[in-house]
């Protein structure tokens, strides 16, 4: 099976390179003869003087009255602009001009209102004339102009009203009561300019396409101020965050481009883990958080022992994270939720992009399906660089340890010593995305996904030697195997304009194996022989077999219910044994949730007020009983700036990653099923208050929260050495509780050469497990203080971008003292003696990391960038844990440090 994995990856990467090369060859031979290249930077530039350069300068054939200009001013950065598409985007959001072209492909600048009684209107011009209807309705749906993917989770609202909605996940919208068929609608998605949509009389109100541009890697100016929408953005109040992938480029990354990364450096999420792409959301672990692609669920969503997330940037549509209280729609999680929606393709033509960096090669590629859908293919691999070895070695570590049966120092039997045959470690990691959408019908969609991140390490070697009349031979298996591969089927009906279904079926296989093991034998001489085995080999696998189904049923212009049912099969196995021959565990677990959900939009006091309370009820086979999850969120807006907002809600979770905390061999962590006795089903209750004051240009956000936790599990064997008395493994299961309270504030400025956001967390997270004493302790992952800024600066062609972190440091278990003990048969084993559970605190956390990208264009036939980036610029000495050893002279304590100053290059390219 690994054989094949590799075959297949080799084979659709080679695939993915003929693509890129053939693609390039057609374009080539294709280009006919090129138009005028427009390059001039704009910046409240008269129109004047801009009409004059097109006609003048570029002698682009345009007609115009300097009169009817006057006044008017422009913002914008042409790069190889075609002169057709600049003279389209020079008019794009002009209300009061707008233009022709006639048979002698001169242009002619004239006014809305001539060319409205022209019968020359269209969507991007406003109707001139009186309304026909009044109080209607009008849906359709929102896509990439340049890709034709439609644009899940868009804004779209009245221009000038509150009212609004959002687009579902197949970018389907219904907008109800417009005041009159001759408004316009205003469409608002992360990472595009803005688009209005003019309606008239004429217009289909049941089947409107609303075209959005992106905002191109060589566009760095705002057309219109506020026109653009940037990286990363709060909505309602803070709780909800939306992120554009195709510009996480423009931040410093650590070899790759990082969605998690990204999301750290907002408030609420730890950002001050340089070991770990994890979210810890609000106190929470990342197995508290629901992590859904395309509908399934990804339970191992990391890279390297946690260096960068599963995630490729540039297969994903867009990312929304719930920092907490989320809807009903979700459920089976304690801390948050995390939705993302993997690129469907572009269906106008053919596309194909690469990247190449110090970690690793990334392709795709998009492929039309004549009109009817497209399919999209991407891989990412590592390969062997000094910067992925300078991460495989910080990390290796602490995952090679190496075992000696052998007594210490002695030598062994007629003083014969170790020979181990010196071998290179063999490790990697890659990631598969595949994904094919097709139009049935105008009314429905099926679409597939696809997704695999896998990882492998070797360090196994064979150890032989014969000295003194006996001879040894065996070796040392340490090789591990994690990852995550699922798929899903969806099918999407549009059956009205009220009514909206997705129905999906979908899988989801995790596993993790690790065998740390050494077997020996000695022969003599005579011929009698015996074996040494020592060492631990893990195995944890969890598969998801789930089918749900959600429903939007837009009841009146007041009300949007969503409902849905959704069933998951559970099937969690974990094997633990040790020395070969003693089964510390050995669990087999399965388990049925069947769940319904319903949910209300309520929009009150002409719109000023959003009302949601929803309710999630599920069975769980295993415990034999139902759990009723309540959920609230209410917004109220004072003022067309400023918001206040609280929400609530109870959740279950009964799939857990839980610590099997092991203070010699160290700890891991494990997935198990909860089965309502000595593994509980976990419970959260959370409570959330906040505002928000938002401009056109800033957002200031302030939110508190509390989270009440119980039912948390934890498994040790601290308590299992007992001389003389047999141990039941399974019995080490500890239950406990505990809280979690703080406070986000932000400070965003969303537009402009120079954007970024100021954060700051001020958290707490205390657990309660009794087997440790009867006071809180803080759990591992509290940080009391954690501080961030970020900036983005843009000029021309290029963005240059900073990020700062500081926290204060993460608790740990500190030993009181240790000693050497020699054992009956003369070997000698190191006791360390635990202190009170994390009761120290490692020296605070802080790193400054920078970037400087510049964009390259290749005319029509593509683009590109150059990105270069320094990690720890300041080589500050961050400790990641502390190691402890034990010998004659006492207990010796050696900081094992994070990553210092590490640099990185990275190319990017796209075929168009």
């Amino acid at each position: 099976m690994q054989c094949l994995i590799k075959s297949n990856f080799r084979t659709s990467t080679c695939i993915l390179t003929m693509i890129l090369l053939l693609s390039a060859s057609l374009v080539s031979k294709a280009q006919v003869a090129e138009e005028v290249k427009i390059n001039e930077y704009y910046w409240g530039t008269p129109l004047v003087r801009v009409l004059n350069d097109f006609k003048n300068k570029y002698k682009i054939p345009i007609e115009f009255n300097p009169d009817e200009a006057q006044n008017q001013k422009f913002d914008y950065l042409f790069t190889e602009t075609p002169a057709s598409r600049a003279i389209e985007i020079l008019f794009r959001n002009n209300t009061i001009l707008g233009y022709t072209r006639d048979s002698n492909n001169v242009y002619h600048v004239i006014s809305r209102t001539i060319l409205n009684a022209s019968n020359l209107s269209s969507s991007t011009q406003k109707y001139e004339g009186k309304p026909v209807k009044y109080h209607i309705s009008a849906s359709g749906v929102i896509k990439d102009k340049l890709s034709g993917e439609p644009l899940p989770f868009a804004s779209v609202m009245v221009r000038g009203t509150t009212k609004g909605c959002s687009s579902n996940v197949d970018g389907y919208f219904t907008l109800p009561d417009i005041p009159s068929d001759t408004c316009a609608i205003l469409a608002i998605y992360l990472g595009y300019y803005k688009q209005t949509f003019f309606l008239s009389p004429h217009s289909k109100l049941d089947n409107i396409t609303i075209l959005m541009d992106p905002v191109l890697t060589e566009l760095n100016v705002t057309e219109v101020k506020g026109q653009r929408e940037d990286l990363l953005r709060a909505s309602e109040g803070g709780n909800l965050i939306k992120m554009a992938p195709a510009k996480i480029a423009e931040l410093p990354s650590l070899g790759e481009k990082d969605i998690f990364r990204t999301f750290q450096l907002m408030p609420g999420i730890g950002g001050s883990s340089g070991s770990s792409a994890g979210l810890y959301v609000r106190g929470g672990t990342p197995d508290q958080n629901l992590i859904l692609y395309d509908g399934f669920t990804v339970y191992h969503q990391e890279h390297l022992f946690g260096m960068f997330s599963a995630f490729n940037p540039n297969a994903i549509k867009e990312v929304q994270l719930y920092k907490g209280g989320f809807e009903a729609k979700y459920g089976g999680r304690l801390s948050s939720v995390m939705e993302i929606i993997g690129k469907t393709g572009n269906d106008q033509k053919f596309n194909a992009g690469a990247d190449f960096g110090f970690i690793g090669f990334n392709a795709y590629a998009e492929i039309p399906l004549k009109g009817k859908g497209s399919i999209f293919i991407a891989g990412r691999r590592s390969y062997k660089t000094f910067l992925y070895q300078k991460f495989f070695d910080s990390f290796s570590q602490d995952n090679v340890t190496p075992t000696n049966p052998m007594p210490q120092g002695g030598g062994g039997p007629g003083g014969m010593g170790r020979n181990i045959e010196e071998q290179e470690p063999t490790s990697y990691f890659y990631d598969l995305n595949a994904k094919a959408t097709y139009n049935i019908t105008p009314k429905d969609i099926l679409s597939y996904s696809f997704f695999s991140g896998q990882d492998y390490f070797d360090n196994s070697r064979e150890m032989n030697n014969s000295r003194g009349g006996m001879s040894m031979n065996g070796g040392v298996t340490d090789l591990t195997k994690w990852g995550n591969w699922g798929s899903s089927v969806k099918w999407s009906r549009k059956w009205s304009e009220k009514l909206y279904s997705n129905n999906l079926l979908s899988i989801s296989d995790y596993s993790n194996s690790k065998d740390r093991s050494d077997a020996r034998t000695i022969v003599l001489d005579d011929g009698t022989s015996s074996s040494f085995n020592s060492g631990s080999v893990e195995n944890n696998t969890l598969k998801d077999f789930s089918f749900k189904t959600d429903n939007e049923w837009k009841l009146n212009t007041l009300n949007q219910i969503e409902f849905g049912a959704q069933y998951n099969h559970y099937d969690i196995k974990y094997n633990f044994i040790q020395n070969d021959t003693v089964t510390i565990l050995d669990m087999i677990d399965k388990g049925d949730l069947f769940t319904v959900y319903a949910q209300d939009r309520l929009n009150p006091l002409n719109k000023k007020m959003t009302i949601m309370p929803g309710v999630r009820l599920s069975y769980y086979s295993s415990s034999g009983r139902p759990y009723i999850e309540p959920r609230f969120q209410w917004s109220y807006n004072l003022t067309k700036m400023l918001k206040v907002k609280a929400s609530t809600g109870v959740y279950y979770q009964f799939a857990n990653r839980i610590i099997r905390e092991d203070i010699q061999s160290g700890s891991r962590d494990i997935w198990v099923l909860s089965n309502g006795e000595n593994i509980p089903v976990s419970r959260s209750i959370h409570y959330i208050a906040g505002a928000s004051y938002e401009t056109s240009d800033f957002l200031f956000d302030a939110e508190a929260y509390y989270k009440q936790l119980s039912g948390l599990t934890e498994y040790t064997l601290r308590f299992s050495h007992r001389f003389g008395e047999s141990v039941d493994y399974s019995s080490l299961f500890y239950e406990g509780s505990g809280y979690t309270r703080g406070m986000d504030l932000m400070v965003q400025k969303k537009f402009g050469k120079l954007s970024g956001w100021i954060a700051y967390t001020l958290s707490e997270t205390r657990y309660k497990f009794p087997v440790y004493g009867d006071g809180y302790f803080s759990a591992a992952q509290d940080v009391t203080n954690e501080f961030k800024i970020v900036a983005i600066y843009k000029i021309k062609k290029w963005t240059l971008s900073g990020t700062w972190v500081y926290s204060t440091g993460t608790p740990y278990t500190q030993p009181i003292g240790g000693y050497v003990l020699t054992m009956p048969d003369g070997t000698t084993q190191s006791v360390i003696i635990p202190g009170s559970k994390n009761a120290a605190r490692l020296p605070d956390y802080q790193r400054l990391d920078v970037a400087a990208k510049y964009d390259i264009t290749m005319g029509e036939t593509g683009k590109g960038s150059i990105g270069f980036s320094l990690f720890n610029v300041y080589n500050h000495k961050n400790v990641w844990y502390k190691e402890y050893s034990v010998d004659e002279t006492g207990l010796t304590e050696t900081n094992v440090n994070l990553l210092g100053i590490t640099p990185n290059i990275s190319i990017s390219f796209q075929i168009r």
